[in-house]
């Protein structure tokens, strides 16, 4: 009876395993798709007749962010029962700790992380009007490499040999795409690497401090924080686009404004962002990072497609670096180990120094990178916790 009971609970085991798996690869696909699509429809919209206006396409992108938690809302109504319904849609209120969300939290918290969001995304939007999805994309990956500097500054993360060749070869690629330009004071390209790379690092701060000040959050928490985010961009941040537009930055013509390209690029980019808080809490985080990669190839194949891009070989170098950075930055953290044990790092900073025998060293967990996320020293429950990453919203 007991070799049966124990081959029972092997098989659910086994069965959960599978299905989170086949679960993970479903979202890997849609999340490419609706990441590439919004970074294609977003540049589209952009060369579309007299309408030149990153600032609007991102604010009106953001602004259907206001739909997340109505969504995770509905998703609930359907796979809870009342109890646990109400019970989930309380603890959403809890996003900066066990006080309920008030006006004043609204105004100083999510404003101003609405102020960053629209920042970072602005710049990349912008960037997609001198350079290609393609390298875009592959710069603004690099932003793990950034975490990783700015979070062993200010999070006092532990020093990581291959996560610091990692971020060397994220940033050798960011130079590279550059160089391939021959730095051409002149060129339309390099005001678009720059503006992608600014966005990359914009990407660091904002996961960074979203860490330092809100630390982890539920499904139902990081949707509420999102339709926030939304709703107040929709209140008070319009004001910068009729600046913008008066000033001559913004041009549109109202008959001529491409609302099927603008509407496509919101809509997947509420797809992505509710994918990947989706895709953290019920299945394994290494599948998001996965579809974060595949958006380069993919928007590759698009640009040299519809676009007629073709790629030099040192900008394919370049690409290649950035993956492979961003690659070793996924690697768990136990594999610093023996690194660190041939270089002799004994610093209070430096991963495993304090690990003398095997049962220390299975205290210390692995911490994932997961889209640039990061995660806690900690024991944490996966399935429960999740991060926001605002890697491409419009």
């Amino acid at each position: 009876m007991s070799d049966e009971s124990e081959s029972r609970r092997c098989c659910g085991v086994c069965s959960e395993s599978t299905q989170k798996t086949f679960l993970g690869l479903l979202i890997v696909i849609f999340l490419a798709v609706s990441w590439v699509g919004a970074q294609q429809f977003a540049q589209s919209a952009q060369f579309s007749g007299n309408f030149s206006a990153p600032y609007f396409t991102t604010w009106f992108s953001t602004c259907w962010m206001v739909l997340c938690f109505p969504v995770f809302a509905l998703f609930l109504f359907f796979q809870k029962n009342r109890e646990e319904f109400h019970a989930e849609i309380l603890d959403s209120r809890h996003i900066f700790g066990p006080e309920n969300v008030t006006l004043k939290k609204i105004f100083t918290h999510i404003f101003s992380f609405n102020v960053l969001w629209i920042f970072v995304n602005y710049l990349y939007v912008f960037s997609l009007t001198y350079i290609a999805a393609t390298d875009a994309s592959a710069i603004l990956s690099s932003n793990v490499a950034f975490v990783y500097a700015l979070s062993f500054i200010i999070l006092g993360e532990h020093f990581y040999f291959i996560r610091t060749v990692a971020s060397s070869l994220c940033i050798a690629g960011v130079v590279m795409f550059g160089y391939a330009d021959g730095f051409v004071g002149g060129s339309n390209l390099v005001p678009g690497i720059v503006m992608a790379l600014l966005s990359a690092v914009g990407a660091a701060v904002y996961k960074v401090f979203f860490k330092r000040m809100i630390g982890e959050g539920k499904l139902g928490q990081v949707s509420l924080f999102l339709s926030l985010l939304g709703l107040t961009n929709a209140l008070f941040l319009w004001v910068v686009f009729l600046i913008l537009y008066f000033v001559g930055l913004e041009k549109m013509v109202a008959d001529e404004i491409p609302w099927g390209y603008l509407c496509g690029s919101s809509s997947l980019s509420l797809v992505f962002n509710f994918l990947v808080n989706f895709g953290i809490a019920f299945t394994y985080p290494l599948f998001i990072s996965i579809a974060m990669m595949l958006g380069i190839p993919l928007n590759a194949a698009v640009d040299m497609l519809l676009r007629g891009e073709i790629f030099s070989l040192l900008r394919l170098i370049a690409a290649l670096l950035v993956v492979a950075g961003f690659c070793m930055m996924m690697c768990p953290d136990s594999w610093n180990l023996p690194v660190h044990r041939a270089l002799g790092c004994k610093s209070s900073r430096c991963y495993g120094n304090q690990t003398n025998n095997d049962e220390e060293e299975e205290d210390i967990l692995p911490i994932t990178y997961s889209s640039g996320d990061l995660k806690p020293h900690e024991v944490t429950s996966q399935e429960n916790l999740i991060e926001v990453d605002p890697s491409v919203h419009a």
